[in-house]
């Protein structure tokens, strides 16, 4: 699944000719893509890992693009938002939508914030809210991490993720 949902992210940044000269090599796997298909597509999936790009290439280390330029970086992360976007919002799932930009504008804010070691915790936590993990209940836990972590403490979040399967890798890229 990660390796096809990488082949998605790369064939969505390739379809943007001034993207795909900026192509990293070797190609990268998707991260989040595994852990939210079901409910959502293999395509869909692949959208939240082109947020996630987005978000490193305004806040970190890009995992599949690397322009040189500072402006590139910035249109391009806006770019991989919006495709992402649009590919995660095909499965008309209000709820999903709202995950991510709760997730996409708390991200924002922890990196101004300069708490950064908190963002492996709130995107394992949005990424199995969506996947429906635990059922309601971890949707319930998660929305009040998010209220804890909006207010200074991350806790409650680290508490969520302690009780799923860890994903070292999305730490390391939200590093």
């Amino acid at each position: 699944m990660a390796e096809d949902a990488g082949r998605a992210v790369r064939a969505a940044l390739a379809e943007q000719p001034s993207l795909a000269t900026d192509l990293v090599e070797p190609p990268s796997p998707a991260l989040l893509a595994g852990l939210v298909a079901p409910p959502l597509t293999a395509a869909q999936a692949a959208g939240l890992d082109l947020i996630l790009e987005g978000f490193l290439l305004h806040h970190g280390r890009p995992r599949h693009l690397a322009p040189a330029d500072p402006g590139r970086r910035v249109l391009a992360g806006d770019y991989c938002y919006a495709q992402g976007l649009v590919r995660v919002a095909a499965a008309g799932d209000l709820e999903v939508i709202e995950a991510l930009a709760d997730l996409v504008a708390l991200s924002a804010a922890l990196v101004a914030d300069e708490r950064r070691e908190d963002l492996p915790a709130l995107w394992r936590a949005t990424a199995a809210a969506i996947a429906g993990e635990g059922g309601g209940e971890l949707q319930v836990r998660v929305r009040a991490a998010k209220r804890a972590l909006q207010a200074g403490d991350g806790a409650p979040m680290w508490a969520v993720v302690a009780d799923l399967p860890p994903v070292p890798a999305i730490a390391e890229a939200l590093r």
